[in-house]
């Protein structure tokens, strides 16, 4: 611990009213730094910790916050605020028992706080899940390991939204196994017409399909997703008229996610897009995002590709929103279908055998191969550790090897990692989403490694731009937004305007704060 002069003090305080400055106007890096520096010269300050906390939750750098409450902590036992962002953070990592402890103080000092109120019973559920998985001697998946794939029609029929539904129509087809029990559906009639009418008369004007055609459409899709690889491959270095594209994180943005097809172009056999994980959550239209991305899967399965993020998982689906928001607009039933289907994305994409595509980070394996990417059994929510979760969570630092993620899980892995991978797998670029990046698109690692964010002005609040890259061999554009490789295209993009939604707008409790 520092002992201040004077001097110190002073200056540190106007460091940290600094850091409050940026706060209110959402540029958490900017506040990170100020706090920093008012912590450089004065440690014995609870607040300016717990301050910082409050920057890298907002982050999502839970362990990093974890960090900053205990030493506000130490510094100050009846931080409330301390105890509060503290309890959020072990939320985001998962440790439900320990958020439970926080929360509880938070509650006994200020039994009306609401974020606290909602976030202890997200806690309390997910302990109660857990005991209830114990007590039946396994996971729990089991129960709902076939949904997609036994769904039957007909259990939806006593619906009123089929009934009152004026939209376009879809067809259906009941597949049954070989003992005549339900086996899933087929959309018998997905077409452009289908999905422009269900755009613009339906989710545009605030209205949902009903909830058979969602039960539907998500049975069809899983099944093309149990079709495909682990690892997909896609090429078009013998077609150079294809241009495949890649976009980062849309989070539920559904209008930014429509002003990406309208600004560079639809779906079609010339025009491939892969949207490299955390297709839902935070925004608060993910069911229309994740219904519209799987249209177009059953529509044109050769021409969009969908990587699973970190946000394609139950427990982050509970936390932030998209479980809520299912039901408000659908139902229980749609979003454990939607779970199910989640299960079955593809977890990386390898384009002409040179970029390799994942949401979050590379393995921590030193020997790792694609070959091992191949082999991972998906179908099921991620471990805590290993290359699974790596792939969906680990995220880049500037020095070399590897340290702890900020976020508390997966790792943070350095530019000689990244270096390494790439020279035993004879790849030529890793692109990767899974972080806000100002610019849209960031090159990082000496080129190696990219990242690219599709979310613009993430959460209404971030300012950032959003980031595509075309993959056009031998016609790219050298410098373009950082561009170094005369095979890729690098485009930026801004927000655009929509209803006045707050994001996660259906949620009841976890991260809403």
């Amino acid at each position: 611990m520092s002992s201040p002069s004077q001097e110190d003090i002073a200056t540190a305080l106007d460091f940290k009213n600094k850091g409050n400055e940026y706060i209110k106007k959402s540029d958490y890096d900017s506040a990170i730094e100020f706090y920093s520096k008012a912590i450089a010269l004065d440690s014995t300050q609870s607040i300016y910790f717990s301050n910082r906390a409050l920057a890298h939750l907002k982050q999502d750098n839970f362990y990093s916050a974890v960090v900053d409450c205990d030493n506000a902590l130490k510094l100050d036992p009846k931080n409330i605020k301390a105890y509060h962002r503290r309890g959020l953070s072990y939320v985001g990592i998962l440790e439900f028992r320990k958020a439970k402890n926080d929360l509880n103080v938070v509650l006994k000092a200020k039994p009306n706080d609401i974020t606290a109120s909602n976030a202890l019973k997200v806690c309390e559920n997910f302990i109660r899940e857990e005991r209830f998985k114990n007590a039946i001697g396994g996971s729990g998946d089991n129960a709902k390991s076939n949904i997609c794939q036994t769904l039957n029609l007909e259990s939806f029929n006593a619906n009123a939204d089929l009934k009152t539904y004026k939209g376009p129509k879809l067809n259906f087809k009941q597949l049954t196994d070989e003992k005549n029990s339900p086996a899933g559906v087929e959309v018998e009639n997905m077409s452009q017409e289908f999905i422009s009418g269900m755009v613009n008369d339906i989710f545009l004007k605030g209205k949902t399909i009903p909830k058979q055609y969602a039960a539907a459409i998500i049975s069809h899709v899983d099944r093309i997703f149990l079709s495909e690889p682990t690892l997909v491959e896609l090429s078009n270095e013998n077609t150079k008229e294809v241009k495949i594209s890649v976009c980062g994180d849309t989070h539920g943005q559904f209008y930014d996610v429509l002003n990406i097809f309208k600004k560079f172009g639809k779906v079609s056999k010339d025009h491939i897009y892969l949207f490299n994980g955390d297709l839902v959550d935070r925004g608060s239209w993910s069911c229309e995002v994740a219904l519209l991305f799987y249209s177009l899967k059953i529509l044109y399965p050769k021409n969009i590709y969908l990587n699973r993020g970190n946000h394609e998982t139950d427990n982050m689906n509970k936390i932030y929103g998209f479980e809520d928001e299912c039901k408000y607009k659908y139902s229980q039933r749609i979003f454990d279908l939607f779970s199910l289907s989640f299960e079955s994305l593809p977890l990386a994409t390898l384009i002409n055998n040179d970029y390799l595509v994942m949401h979050g980070g590379l393995p921590s394996d030193e020997k790792s191969t694609l070959d091992d990417i191949r082999n991972l059994d998906r179908f099921s929510q991620p471990p805590r550790e290993g290359l699974f979760m790596e792939l969906l969570w680990s995220d880049p630092q500037a020095a070399n090897g590897l340290g702890p993620s900020q976020r508390g899980l997966g790792f943070a892995f350095g530019p000689d990692i990244t270096a390494k991978y790439l020279e035993r797998n004879k790849l030529r670029k890793v692109f990767r989403s899974h972080e806000v990046r100002m610019t849209g698109v960031k090159y990082e690692h000496d080129g190696k490694l990219v990242t690219v964010f599709s979310a613009p002005n993430y959460c209404d609040s971030q300012g950032n731009l959003g980031g595509i890259i075309h993959i056009t061999p031998d016609n790219g554009v050298l410098l373009q937004n950082g561009n170094d490789d005369e095979n890729l295209i690098v485009e930026t993009f801004t927000a655009v305007e929509h209803p006045d939604v707050k994001p996660m707008a259906y949620s009841n409790g976890g991260l809403g704060f």
